[in-house]
């Protein structure tokens, strides 16, 4: 009685000790659990316009409007303001995917003007400099449809223009032919290791970008909430 007694203990520490480390493994198991509130999105706005250049020979007398060349850039920034409680040590962007608009001239996405990436198929991540503003970080995205449309020239019959996205409707060109789609997980790890993602995706210019020179769109935020990986 005894014996069955003792074997009976060691299947009941047995099975204890199991069980301990599983209920560990669930408890420190994180990956995928909403962050309680360590970063939080409180902002995220989306710009876009157009840079119009002139690039005619300046020798060349222009008499109208029609006698000048221009060369066109569709503009977007992408604004994110994240809340802080603790502090950061490294912002990234994972699995990139930004998709080919109609007119499509060359797309670059940057953070900063010295340092620009070509948008093509191999380009996933991107590591971001951390910026802060009254203790908020700040990401600032800007990606262009550089030079979408070169040497152009406005009807004759156009009197006045203005150095916008209004152009493109001036020249004829409709507004769905430069919308694109950006997609991002953006990373945040903190000074503890810790890592949070949000998964974001956008889509510009819209259309009352071209009818109004410009558009600003604020997003809901609260679509993006951080989850522990």
């Amino acid at each position: 009685m005894d014996k069955v007694k003792g074997i009976a203990i060691i299947i009941v520490a047995i099975v204890s000790v199991i069980v301990t480390v599983l209920v560990a493994n669930i408890l420190l198991d994180t990956t995928g659990k909403v962050n309680q509130g360590n970063f939080r999105i409180s902002d995220l706005v989306v710009r876009s316009s157009a840079d119009v250049k002139e690039v005619q020979d300046e020798n060349i007398e222009l008499k109208k409007l029609s006698d000048m060349i221009f060369d066109i850039t569709q503009t977007n920034q992408i604004s994110i303001l994240i809340d802080p409680n603790v502090k950061a040590s490294s912002i990234r962007i994972e699995n990139l995917n930004i998709s080919d608009p109609a007119l499509k001239g060359n797309m670059q996405i940057y953070q900063t003007k010295d340092k620009k990436y070509d948008v093509t198929p191999e380009l996933k991540s991107i590591d971001l400099d951390l910026q802060q503003e009254e203790e908020k970080y700040v990401v600032n995205l800007y990606i262009n449809n550089n030079n979408v449309l070169t040497n152009q020239k406005v009807d004759e019959t156009v009197e006045t223009i203005q150095y916008d996205a209004t152009m493109f409707k001036t020249l004829g060109y409709d507004i769905s032919s430069l919308k694109f789609n950006v997609s991002f997980d953006l990373l945040i790890t903190d000074e503890s290791g810790n890592t949070v993602k949000t998964s974001i995706s956008l889509n510009m210019p819209t259309d009352e970008t071209v009818e109004a020179g410009m558009s600003i769109l604020k997003q809901d935020t609260s679509n993006y909430i951080f989850t522990i990986i």
